[in-house]
């Protein structure tokens, strides 16, 4: 009688893999993208594998990956190695270690989804680090709105104000509310519709690096455009961020897309310093707090992303308020505290 013949194909050694989980994350490192090449010739498997992390966590996926292969082909001669580099990003932008040098502390707000008022925190979050940092000086925080195609930064500091240009065509960031800003917002017409395909998105975001004079700063914000399209990967891959700032609300899919969203920046090895549930809830005039979008989805999304939460915003009008306008106490408190904890946070990695 003739011995079967088990087919196995590519497939089969990914379906395997998917039952990887790459620490401390749920997700599989197949859907990670961390699986780069997987040849099958009869039971000789020849599988390469690039986490970008550390030693201890790569072999303990090294370690699940030939345990799950193992025991679907115990016959199998497993090849499984780690590649030193990704080769997806072989032809990617460098990071420019010499962009925004004079800069202290680089940190990006970003959110999965729009509508989570990430500009907004992330205009006072610059207005708390500006507050921290304060010196008799002229402005030693900068905001740089990275949204091309819905800037809102000018709207929410206090209406547009153009940047001075230099005679070498360089731009100068406007001072508002004690923090140089600029935007794109600053450049064009309020009723002028911004259609900007990938590598304008990525032309005008390096010319905001090289052709706006910012000065020695103590901290840079980066308000990034929602979800994970060109500009927010422009920015991850040519600047040397200190690190992320991730904005959800208590919403469910809110804090699903910022979970999703967020995990772009570990593949590019920035690192997520927490994350702020905006919009938590609405304190009434009796004291109680009404949760108008859910509750408790920010902390399940701070756990799958293995970092803090920092704070949870409530919904205060003083929070829209122009430059001029006095924030309330109780905010400016809560954002004071995410910009110190902020900078406790990237000091820490700098020391690890």
């Amino acid at each position: 009688m003739a011995e079967t013949v088990i087919m196995i194909a590519k497939e089969d050694i990914l379906k395997l893999l998917s039952k990887v989980k790459y620490p401390p994350y749920d997700k599989d490192i197949v859907s990670f993208g961390m699986v780069k090449y997987v040849k099958v010739e009869g039971e000789n498997f020849d599988i390469r594998i690039f986490t970008g992390g550390k030693k201890e966590v790569t072999d303990t996926v090294l370690d699940e990956c030939r345990g799950v292969l193992k025991a679907a082909y115990p016959q199998a001669q497993i090849a499984l190695s780690v590649l030193a580099e990704d080769p997806a990003k072989a032809n990617a932008p460098k990071v420019d270690e010499n962009a925004f040098k004079g800069v202290r502390y680089k940190i990006a707000v970003a959110s999965g989804k729009g509508g989570v008022g990430k500009s907004t925190v992330a205009i006072n979050l610059a207005r708390a680090f500006a507050r921290l940092f304060s010196t008799s000086q002229n402005a030693r925080v900068g905001l740089m709105d990275c949204d091309v195609h819905g800037p809102s930064v000018p709207l929410l500091l206090k209406g547009k104000v153009f940047p001075e240009v230099t005679k070498d065509d360089k731009m100068i960031p406007p001072e508002v509310g004690g923090i140089k800003a600029f935007s794109m917002g600053m450049l064009v017409a309020d009723d002028q519709p911004l259609i900007w395909r990938g590598a304008m998105v990525m032309g005008a975001l390096k010319q905001f690096v090289n052709d706006v004079i910012w000065g020695e700063l103590d901290v840079m914000v980066f308000d990034l455009p929602p979800g994970t399209g060109d500009g927010v990967l422009t920015v991850a891959q040519t600047i040397p961020l200190d690190g992320a700032l991730i904005v959800t609300t208590p919403n469910k899919l809110a804090a699903l897309t910022a979970t999703r969203g967020a995990l772009l920046f570990e593949k590019t090895n920035i690192p997520i310093l927490g994350v702020v549930e905006n919009m938590s809830y609405l304190e009434l005039p009796n004291g109680d707090r009404q949760y108008i979008f859910g509750k408790g989805e920010a902390d399940i999304a701070a756990a799958k992303l293995n970092t803090k939460l920092l704070a949870v915003i409530p919904i205060d009008p003083s929070l829209q308020a122009e430059a001029d306008m006095p924030l309330s106490a109780a905010s400016e408190r809560l954002f004071d505290k995410i910009a110190f904890e902020l900078v406790k946070a990237v000091d820490a990695k700098r020391k690890a």
